[in-house]
């Protein structure tokens, strides 16, 4: 990864006061950018403290204060990884906080923000963004471990029978919370929870032998591209899927099952995604050529 230069430090630290002096001000105007321009970063904050603008804006300012000594803000990085991991934050969902922060800056802060200030803070944003990025990368890699397979397998039997009823409650509760999913769905069958049910069943049941499984990841990948599914999405099922899973199974969906069903999801989704950026690649050579 490319290191930040010298001029970007410089100009980055030699704000860091404006910042600090603002920072709750720039925090407060970020969340309200963001969620007024991308509606759907709220429910990634849904269970945040109160105090989460003045927990960034510690953070923007300790990064600023810090920048030309990153090393102190390793284990910072690793806990923000961590908490990104659990609230489902996807690459995709970056450019959001990247749009927000730099408008926010510049409008508390005015013409102290110049061009060449503006330049420097988008590249100490991504310079960061990307360092979390692959952290987060490895971690969602690393979720399912022995132990959340085996807790997945021995759901099998209970989502036979409760299958159906888990992906139609999930469907409504998607379908509630993100209405625009509906749009994704316009030409799906009227079985599509049954459908979905045998998959999540299929799933379950060959968890410790993916490969099995090669053939139908193809077909939902290709599945995907044709309905436009984005990585932007994937939060909202598994959101929504374990949501469904405790309504239905009550106190058989405990703490350890929704967990290893989040780590089994984002195994699949991860697999899922970059597939599908393969698949939608080839489609524009293809189109290209």
């Amino acid at each position: 990864m490319p290191e930040l230069s010298a001029k970007t430090i410089e100009i980055v630290k030699s704000t860091a006061p404006a910042v600090k002096a603002n920072s709750d001000k720039i925090t407060s105007r970020m969340y309200e950018r963001m969620f007024g321009n991308f509606p759907y970063a709220k429910p990634l904050f849904k269970n945040a403290p109160k105090n989460q603008p003045q927990v960034l804006a510690r953070s923007i300012v300790g990064y600023a204060e810090n920048i030309d000594k990153l090393a102190a803000l390793e284990p910072v990085l690793d806990r923000i990884a961590v908490h990104h991991v659990e609230t489902s934050i996807l690459p995709e969902h970056y450019p959001w906080v990247a749009e927000s922060l730099l408008g926010a800056i510049k409008d508390i802060l005015g013409d102290a923000i110049t061009d060449e200030v503006e330049k420097a803070w988008g590249e100490a944003y991504w310079f960061l963004a990307n360092a979390l990025i692959e952290r987060e990368r490895k971690l969602y890699q690393s979720l399912l471990t022995e132990e959340n397979k085996k807790i997945i397998k021995d759901t099998a039997p209970i989502l036979k029978q409760k299958g159906e009823a888990i992906t139609t409650r999930m469907y409504e509760i998607m379908f509630s919370n993100y209405p625009d999913a509906k749009k994704l769905f316009a030409n799906a069958p009227n079985n599509q929870n049954q459908i979905l049910a045998r998959s999540i069943i299929a799933y379950a049941e060959n968890i410790d032998n993916l490969s099995a499984l090669s053939g139908a990841v193809e077909k939902i990948a290709a599945h995907h591209i044709e309905t436009d599914v984005k990585p932007i999405h994937y939060p909202w099922v598994i959101e929504s899927l374990l949501q469904a899973m405790s309504d239905v199974l009550g106190d058989a969906a405990n703490e350890a099952v929704k967990k290893a069903w989040f780590a089994a999801y984002w195994f699949l989704a991860d697999i899922l995604m970059k597939r599908e950026k393969e698949l939608s690649q080839e489609a524009l050579a293809q189109k290209a050529a």
